[in-house]
């Protein structure tokens, strides 16, 4: 299992945090290794205690190009040790997959019964591996609607 950081956790980007009641859109790129296979997390932001994630958007460049793809991914929060995700908000996001690139945006609302008085890393799982990898170097962004 390999992490990949987002440019925000390797410190290259800085996201402003909300503050208040109000929905902040913050988008985090994150720029894609040689190859990513099954397991691997993709870390994209720490969430404070009392921050919220109301809705998300992923958006991809194609990263399978296999004329059957495979690439599988799930969003949630990262176990205490962060080897896996410990609370998974959505699973079977299928972003990737078109040569044109593709959005995946939040199908259910799970990630809104997090527990927002502790701080959590949210990541993205790889959960089934490319069938063929396309995304070396290319950047995904997920834009995260957050409320203080």
């Amino acid at each position: 299992m390999a992490k990949v950081l987002s440019e925000v956790l390797a410190g290259r980007k800085i996201v402003p945090q909300p503050f208040d009641a109000t929905i902040m859109q913050v988008a985090v790129p994150l720029v894609l290794p040689a190859a990513i296979t099954a397991n691997d997390l993709l870390e994209l932001i720490d969430l404070p205690p009392g921050v919220d994630l109301v809705d998300y958007d992923i958006l991809s460049p194609q990263l399978d190009s296999n004329g059957s793809p495979t690439a599988a991914f799930s969003l949630g929060s990262e176990n205490a040790g962060g080897t896996d995700l410990g609370v998974v908000y959505e699973a079977g996001l299928t972003f990737g997959r078109t040569a044109n690139g593709s959005v995946s945006r939040a199908g259910t609302a799970a990630h809104l019964a997090a527990d927002k008085s502790v701080a959590r890393r949210l990541a993205l799982k790889v959960t089934t591996g490319a069938a063929t990898y396309a995304g070396s170097g290319k950047t995904l962004v997920a834009v995260l609607h957050l409320r203080g």
